[in-house]
C-alpha cells in the first residue's frame, strides 16, 4: 500500500468513526479572503479539495462550488477544474512524500487561482493506530517553497491556533 492509500484509509476510518471528524468547518475562517479572490479573479466556479464533508460552505457558493475529497465517499470521485481551488487545514495530512504530486494535481485543476490554509502545528486528532493526523509539519517558509515550485498561482494564509 502506497503512502497515499494507507493515508487515505487512515482519514477514511475517522470520517467513519464519528460525523464530528473532518466537517470542513474550517473553511469558515476563511470566506471573506476566498469571496475577495472569487471577485479579484472573477471566478465563477470553485474547487474546495480535500473539502471532509463540506458541511460549512456559504449559501452564496451553492452552484458554483464541488467538493473533492478522497477519504470521503459523497466527495470522492475526480473533479472538475474549475476557477479557484480552495485547500484549507488539507496540505499538513498529506504525506511529505506526496506533496508535489498533490500540488501539482491542485494546481492542474485551478483555472485561474488557488487558495491555501495550511496549519504548521501538530492535531489534536489522533488516527486509530496513535499517530497525528498532521502528517507533514514544516515552517511557512518550507511551505511557500513547495507552492512557489508546484502551484504558484496562490493565496497562502497560515493557521497556527486552533
Amino acid at each position: 500500500m502506497s503512502d497515499r492509500e494507507h493515508y487515505i484509509e487512515l482519514h477514511r476510518q475517522l470520517h467513519q468513526q464519528s460525523s464530528l471528524h473532518f466537517t470542513g468547518k474550517s473553511v469558515r475562517k476563511y470566506v471573506e479572503t476566498i469571496n475577495s479572490l472569487i471577485t479579484k479573479h472573477q471566478c465563477e466556479t470553485i474547487l474546495d479539495y480535500g473539502c471532509g464533508k463540506a458541511q460549512f460552505w456559504p449559501t452564496e457558493w451553492l452552484g458554483k462550488i464541488q467538493g473533492y475529497d478522497p477519504a470521503y465517499e459523497k466527495f470522492n470521485i475526480e473533479p472538475a477544474p474549475a476557477d479557484l481551488v480552495i485547500c484549507c487545514d488539507v496540505m499538513e495530512h498529506i504525506p511529505e512524500s506526496e506533496i508535489e504530486n498533490v500540488l501539482t494535481h491542485i494546481n492542474a485543476l485551478a483555472n485561474k487561482w488557488t487558495f491555501f490554509a495550511i496549519d504548521t502545528k501538530r492535531a489534536k486528532k489522533r488516527f486509530a493506530d496513535g499517530s497525528n493526523c498532521h502528517v507533514t509539519i514544516q515552517n511557512p517558509e518550507w511551505w511557500q517553497e513547495q507552492l512557489n515550485k508546484y502551484c504558484p498561482r496562490h493565496t497562502l494564509q497560515f493557521e497556527t491556533i486552533k
